[in-house]
C-alpha cells in the first residue's frame, strides 16, 4: 500500500474512476485511507476504521476513487480546489506550506491541490492515471493556473520526471500525518505539454473532463469547453 505509481505492475484491472459521492462510496475511500497509512504508520489507528478529516466535507473538495469490476476499492485521491474569485481559498497544503512566498504566489492564480492519494495492494498503473486525469480535468473546469501536490519526499521525483512538477518549497511534515512532504507544482499549461505524448494520461484527462462536465460539478462556473483539453 502506498506505493510509488511506478511501483503499481501487477494487479486488479481498474474499472471505473468516479466521484465518491455516496455513503458508501465515502466509506471505501475513507477506508482504504485508513489501512494505507496505518499500514506505513503515518496515524493512529481510529475506532472506527476510517481517515476523514474536516477538508472532506468543504464544497472545494472532491474525494475520487478507483474501483474494481467487483467493487473493490484500489485507489483513492481528494482534489481541492482553491480559486479566490469564488470564495474558495482553503486547502490542506496552506495549514502546511502557506507562508512560503511560492505558495502565495500559486494560491493567487488558484490551483488544484491533490491529498490522500492511496493505492490498495492490487491497484496498477492505470488507476494513478485515472486519479491524475480527474486532477488535471477539475483544473481545466475551473481554469486554474496551477496544480498542486505534496507527495511523501522520496515519491517526488517521480512526479517531476513524468509530469514536470517543480520543487517549489523545502520538504516539511504533512497535514494529519507523520511523514515530511514535498510542495510541488505544475502550471497547467505546462502539464499539457508535459504529457501530450503519454497517451494513458491524454485518454484519462479527456474521460474525466467528460464526466465531470456533463455531472454539473461546478454550477456557476463558467467550464471550459472539452476542445482546450490536450
Amino acid at each position: 500500500m502506498d506505493l510509488l505509481p511506478s511501483q503499481l505492475k501487477k494487479g486488479v484491472a481498474a474499472h471505473e474512476c468516479s466521484l465518491a459521492n455516496t455513503p458508501e462510496t465515502l466509506e471505501q475511500v475513507y477506508r482504504l485511507r485508513h489501512a494505507c497509512y496505518l499500514g506505513k504508520g503515518s496515524i493512529d489507528p481510529t475506532p472506527t476504521g476510517t481517515f476523514s478529516d474536516e477538508f472532506d466535507l468543504l464544497p472545494n473538495s472532491h474525494s475520487f476513487l478507483v474501483r474494481s469490476a467487483d467493487g473493490q476499492a484500489l485507489a483513492t485521491v481528494r482534489i481541492t480546489v482553491v480559486r479566490p474569485q469564488i470564495g474558495w481559498t482553503d486547502s490542506p497544503g496552506r495549514h502546511v506550506f502557506g507562508d512560503h512566498p511560492e505558495f502565495q504566489r500559486m494560491a493567487a492564480g488558484g490551483y488544484v491541490e491533490a491529498s490522500r492519494l492511496c493505492f490498495g495492494e492490487q491497484a496498477r498503473r492505470d488507476a494513478f492515471m485515472g486519479l491524475l486525469g480527474n486532477m488535471a480535468a477539475l483544473s481545466d473546469l475551473y481554469e486554474t493556473e496551477w496544480l498542486l501536490a505534496c507527495p511523501r519526499v522520496e515519491h517526488a521525483p517521480f512526479y517531476t520526471r513524468q509530469f514536470g512538477f517543480r520543487q517549489m518549497a523545502p520538504a516539511r511534515k504533512y497535514f494529519g500525518v507523520r511523514f515530511d512532504t514535498q510542495l510541488l507544482g505544475v502550471r497547467r499549461t505546462e502539464l499539457r505539454e508535459n504529457v501530450g505524448s503519454v497517451k494513458p494520461m491524454i485518454q484519462a484527462w479527456v474521460q474525466a473532463l467528460a464526466e465531470l462536465t456533463s455531472s454539473g460539478i461546478c454550477p456557476g462556473v463558467e467550464c471550459v469547453s472539452l476542445r482546450t483539453c490536450c
